[in-house]
């Protein structure tokens, strides 16, 4: 273990400008631009379920991929990032991918869960942040040539979701964490709470992907000691309609 400390200590260099190191995903791994240091994932049983933290490891130094890491409804990788803490330790992600697939559409959505890592490259029990990054879904709207004409030919809803996470050079033990969003309907109007052929006929200017400013948003996370993990400045608003397959 302490020739573990002392050869990561040894690899590491300053974080980058906006505090996110972007790291290469190759397979099973995502490695730095210099590929001194992997992210990979371990896996782990809680309460009877999968789960998979992230681990920091030199490239030989990383465990093999779990078998379970990719099936066929959820799918686990880490994530394209990577923060160096003041402390030695990091801060690294899993992305967790869902997928739902029905009659006439489908959807997939993926989740970031943050971790904090020690400097030996060990992650703690429980995510520090967890927060939707991407979500697309398509759901079969037309259902006869009178739908079609109704709809003016746009027979599927689609609803699209991309968060970006920037960080802070972490002067203190923890950056703050900027998350933003942008959520957009196609037709303008369409909602999964609502059937779309109850609505007026859709006219040709309606015809585009409209951004919902309800779930188009900035949000400041900081870091709360004494909770173990990040606040946000507000609370976010439900956004499943665009997350959740």
């Amino acid at each position: 273990m302490i020739l573990l400390l002392a050869a990561i200590a040894m690899l590491q260099s300053p974080p980058s400008g906006d505090g996110i190191e972007p790291l290469t995903l190759a397979e099973d791994r995502a490695c730095t631009a210099n590929g001194a240091l992997c992210v990979g994932l371990h896996p782990q049983t809680r309460d009877g379920e999968p789960v998979f933290t992230p681990v920091v490891r030199a490239p030989d130094a990383l465990p093999a991929a779990p078998d379970e890491a990719s099936g066929e409804v959820e799918n686990y990788k880490p994530w394209n990032g990577l923060i160096r803490l003041a402390d030695g330790g990091f801060l690294a992600g899993v992305e967790m991918e869902s997928r739902s697939m029905y009659s006439g559409g489908g959807g997939q959505a993926t989740e970031l869960r943050l971790y904090r890592l020690d400097a030996a490259g060990e992650a703690g029990a429980a995510p520090v942040l967890t927060v939707p990054i991407q979500g697309s879904l398509m759901i079969r709207a037309c259902f006869s040539e009178e739908d079609m004409t109704q709809r003016a030919g746009a027979c599927h809803d689609e609803y699209s979701f991309a968060a970006t996470l920037t960080a802070s050079d972490a002067a203190d033990a923890m950056p703050v964490l900027t998350y933003e969003t942008t959520a957009t309907a196609y037709p303008r109007g369409a909602s999964r709470s609502e059937d779309s052929l109850e609505k007026p006929p859709l006219k040709p200017a309606d015809l585009v992907a409209a951004r919902d400013p309800k779930c188009s948003f900035s949000r400041r996370f900081t870091f709360d000691a004494k909770a173990g993990e990040y606040r946000p400045d507000s609370p976010l608003p439900d956004c499943s309609d665009y997350t959740t397959p």
